[in-house]
């Protein structure tokens, strides 16, 4: 059986297993209706080792893992008693496309006599095309640093100054430029103009052929390790409408970039110090970059798997809380090491899991006023890609949902004597979140992490862009029975050693009592919020609050 047949198999299959358990299970689900459900540590610990499972093959998009893992969700959908989205199907088939560059590339990097150095990939440098094709090419592309590449006019902040960069190679840094001022670029909080793909998209927008982001860990948020695996293989975006990218996307060591910056004169404590002030002016490097990447290029489709849970009130019932966690994660990709498979047992095997235990639990119990929505999204490693296709496609109106609660690496270790409700402050969904924090004698924590920048970094941030307020449930770090920095310790723990690497497995020792403590809090969460006479708005002055405005004027 050829590659293709068998995803359609396992497709059809999975559907004609849906159908028969929706039918089997509606009549129980609606018996159940009248009996509240318990969260179940044991049902929650099921769904949790099977999604990060070997026999998931680390839940790739457009792979039979991935596949597996969406066939699988649609069957827990079915058994709770959830409507499907598409007549008898639980999946809204998000469009991809997957490029997969060839491994033998190198990166040369020579002055005006021919004089440099030829990088090695992946120890040196990570590189991708930016467009859809085969074969892109850097040659005699003229390097240019442009500080932390912002373009910002409300800070005012402007990295390019009107210089002409069209056909031309940036060097970037990642992050904001330093500050302890909340109100410029966060202060110590990472904004969304720090992050990597905003570097990408604005290279894009000045017309560069390519860039070069300077990888720190400190300035990162994670080691070369992470850059190396999420970024090697095959990589996937939307199809390309509109604008393009760059030609050629690449991430370049830290040593390698302070080599590139001597080539002007400059030390990296020097070009720091530079475009940490707002009369930045790029810096021609009298370099210039040249790379041939050869790429392997496929089409395909990854589900959304969403099912509804209808709402008690005949009036409320056509507006929609949302629930979202990626259930995908790096399938079977680059490793030194012998184990191949990127389980994502927290990332995001844990979030999935709790949706599915939440919608066990609320299909089972009697029904908010407002409707629920429950999205396991796909291709949020690539981008948040899912989600961006469910904003830009909502099969339900954007105006009519009231709020999105999205779950993202739940916290697997222990009790927390406080949750972080990540994004709350900027909406109504505060006062929401202050009430459930009371009933459950929790504290609320700020995020312990701003310079992560995790507010722009999962699947909330596509809803929020497009107008519906979001929170995502975080882990905080006061254990109970622990210090705080015991809790620091453990999370920096998991990201050096196990964030985006094959090592993030299932653990049978996990007690998962902060699992169900996250649930709790996200059940409470969204039915208060599907419950509440009117939708929750945003802080007056908000970013996302012009998108919520347009998309109810609208009627979309």
């Amino acid at each position: 059986m050829t590659a293709k047949r068998a995803r359609m198999s396992v497709r059809t299959s999975a559907r004609f297993r849906v159908a028969a358990i929706s039918a089997a299970f509606a009549l129980l689900a609606a018996c159940q209706a009248e009996a509240p459900l318990e969260l179940s540590m044991e049902s929650y610990r099921s769904y949790l080792e099977t999604l990060a499972s070997d026999e998931m093959e680390g839940r790739g998009p457009g792979a039979e893992g991935g596949e597996k893992a969406a066939a699988y969700i649609a069957e827990q959908y079915a058994a709770a008693g959830l409507k499907p989205v598409d007549g008898d199907s639980y999946y809204q088939m998000v469009p991809l496309v997957g490029i997969e560059a060839e491994v033998e590339m190198e990166l040369g990097l020579y002055d005006s006599q021919g004089n440099g150095a030829i990088l090695s990939y992946p120890n040196h440098f990570v590189a991708w095309a930016g467009v859809e094709e085969e074969q892109v090419s850097l040659k005699g592309s003229e390097l240019v640093f442009v500080g932390y590449g912002i373009r910002a006019p409300e800070v005012p902040w402007d990295d390019y100054k009107g210089q002409d960069l069209k056909g031309k190679t940036l060097l970037s840094f990642v992050n904001d430029p330093p500050s302890e001022d909340p109100s410029h670029f966060g202060g110590k909080a990472l904004t969304y103009y720090g992050r990597w793909t905003y570097k990408l998209e604005e290279a894009a927008r000045q017309g560069a052929a390519g860039i070069l982001l300077i990888h720190d860990d400190v300035m990162a948020g994670y080691g070369w390790g992470v850059v190396r695996n999420s970024w090697s293989g095959e990589q996937f975006s939307l199809p390309q409408v509109g604008a393009k990218s760059s030609v050629v996307e690449a991430w370049i060591q830290r040593k390698q970039a302070e080599e590139l910056l001597a080539s002007a004169g400059l030390s990296m404590e020097q070009a720091l110090e530079m475009a940490a002030k707002p009369d930045f002016q790029p810096v021609d490097l009298k370099m210039t970059a040249s790379i041939e990447i050869k790429s392997t290029i496929r089409r395909l489709e990854s589900p959304n798997v969403i099912g509804v849970l209808e709402g008690s009130d005949p009036e409320l019932r056509d507006e929609y809380v949302i629930y979202t966690a990626h259930y995908d994660h790096f399938g079977i990709g680059f490793s030194f090491d012998d184990d191949k498979i990127f389980n994502g047992a927290l990332d995001n095997s844990s979030g999935t899991a709790a949706v599915l235990e939440l919608a066990r639990v609320m299909a089972g119990s009697p029904r908010p006023r407002r409707s629920i929505i429950f999205a396991c999204v796909t291709a949020e490693e690539q981008g948040l890609l899912g989600s961006a296709y469910y904003a830009q496609n909502p099969l339900f109106p954007l105006s009519k949902t009231a709020a999105n609660v999205n779950l993202d690496v739940v916290n697997v270790w222990g009790r927390t004597r406080s949750l972080v409700p990540l994004g709350s402050e900027r909406s109504g969904i505060r006062q929401v979140v202050e009430q459930v924090g009371q009933e459950m004698q929790l504290g609320l924590a700020p995020d312990p992490s701003p310079e992560q920048g995790l507010y722009f970094r999962s699947d909330h941030f596509s809803l929020a862009k497009v107008g519906v307020p979001a929170v995502s449930v975080n882990m905080a770090h006061d254990f109970e029975g622990h210090p705080v920095a015991w809790g620091d310790q453990l999370v920096h723990q998991y990201r050096r050693d196990n964030y985006h690497k094959p090592s993030d497995e299932y653990d049978p020792t996990w007690s998962l009592e902060g699992a169900m403590q996250t649930m709790e809090f996200a059940r409470r969460t969204a039915l208060l919020l599907a419950d509440q006479d009117s939708m929750p708005e945003w802080q007056p002055g908000d970013a996302f609050e012009a998108a919520r405005k347009e998309s109810i004027e609208a009627g979309r």
